[in-house]
Parts: C-alpha cells; structure tokens; sequence
C-alpha cells in the first residue's frame, strides 16, 4: 500500500494520525498499527474496502501472537472451539514462540502488501463508464481515463525542452531508462489510459516520492506506459481503471 501511494514518510505522516517514526516501524514490521489506523491506511491507498475484513482479521491474529508471546508461558488465549489441553506428562505441542509471532507479524505484513497491490484502485477520473474491448479474450474490459503529467521540478512545469520532458516507457517491467524509452511528456500533458499495473518498477521522482504504479496510454498511434509517480497524484487515489490483462 505504501509503495501504491508513492507518499514519502512525512506526507503521510500528515494524512494519518501516527507519527513519522511509527509509521516506519510498522513499515519494518517491528510493530503493528492499530485496527483504526490500518483502515484509514488502506482506504488512502485502494477503494476496495471488501479487503479491508481480511487485513482486520489478520492483524488481530498476528496481535494475539504477539500478546501470547510476552505472556508468561508464552499460552494462547483459549478460544470456543479450541483443542483441549494435552494430559499431564506430555509435552505441549505448538507452543507459541517469539519466532512464530514473527511469522504472523510477517504474514499479515505480506498480505497487506499484496491486496495493496492486487486490489488497489487507481484515482482517475474514468471518462467511459463501459470501457473499451481490447483485452485478452475473458479479461476484464479495458477502461478509459485521462490522465495529466505531473512533473515534480517546479523549474521545468512551464518549459516544453527536452531537458525538461518525462520519460514514457515501452516496458513497465524494465529499469526506467533511456534504452526503456519510446516517448516523452510535459508537464500539464493529457494523456488517454486503458488500465494500469501495480508492480512494475519502482520510480523515484525528483522530490523523493516513489511509487510502482504504471498506467498504458497511447500516444502518437503506439501504446506506452507512464510511472504512476509522474501524473498528478490526485489522479492516483480515486480510480475505476481495471488491471492490464497479462
């Protein structure tokens, strides 16, 4: 989800009650946020609040794994239904231990990670509420959005030179460098796009915002792909766009 809203720690900070060095615990999986936060969390970065009991379920598993680790003799607290106790004289099995509380930490972390990715829903305006064929034959329809670029260098919004033009790629999945790029774009430029990918590689822009958001747009007759990093972010919140068919 982090990586989905290319928001650096102290941007987040301000649309989120924790602070700075919470957040980036939580990001290192040293400790885990609270059930409030971990909504708001997500509904900054996808609309598909189906998600959302999954997450909640999985961090009040990971919780009592953590409190059944620091309490004396490490028991997990009974629940209806749980197995019954072993007899005296033998050995309890599946003790909880501080390494299984850090698997559950890391299993509620991993799945956080991929329902942002699998699941969230890219902020733009969708300018066609059927969308477009196109896809692969039982994909999801293509969508239809414009988008603006967005360039992060206050010097360059206002000037059409090569210096200052951002890069459109052919693969979303290749390093984002000159070899990678068919294309270019200015700042304020519309672009038309039919659906978007949540791992591609990471783009870092000029102020340090990061994101591995990508959209395909087509430009000058040829499909193309922009970081999500590089159009406005208020465009990258509030989105209907689908993902790109494989």
């Amino acid at each position: 989800m982090h990586g989905e809203l290319g928001l650096s720690l102290k941007e987040l900070e301000g649309r989120l009650p924790a602070s700075r060095s919470s957040l980036s615990r939580y990001l290192r999986g040293q400790s885990l946020p609270d059930e409030r936060l971990l909504i708001q969390w997500g509904k900054l970065s996808f609309t598909a609040e189906d998600r959302l009991p999954e997450l909640v379920t999985l961090l009040h598993r990971a919780t009592e794994a953590e409190a059944a680790a620091a309490a004396p003799g490490g028991t997990v607290p009974e629940r209806p239904g749980a197995a019954a106790p072993p007899p005296p004289g033998e050995p309890p099995r599946d003790r909880p231990s501080r390494r299984r509380t850090r698997l559950a930490l890391a299993a509620a972390g991993t799945v956080v990670v991929i329902a942002g990715a699998t699941a969230g829903v890219i902020a733009l305006q969708s300018s066609g509420d059927d969308g477009s064929s196109g896809g692969a034959a039982g994909s999801s329809p293509l969508g239809d959005a414009r988008i603006t670029v967005y360039n992060a260098e206050q010097s360059c919004r206002h000037k059409r030179v090569r210096e200052c033009s951002l890069g459109l790629a052919e693969d979303p999945y290749v390093a984002y460098r000159p070899s990678n790029i068919v294309g270019r774009a200015w700042h304020d430029d519309v672009l038309h796009a039919d659906c978007r990918i949540a791992n591609g590689v990471t783009v870092t822009d000029e102020a340090g915002g990061h994101s591995s958001m990508w959209f395909r747009v087509s430009k000058d007759g040829k499909r193309m792909w922009v970081p999500g990093i590089r159009i406005r972010q208020d465009q990258v919140q509030y989105s209907t766009l689908p993902n790109c068919p494989d």
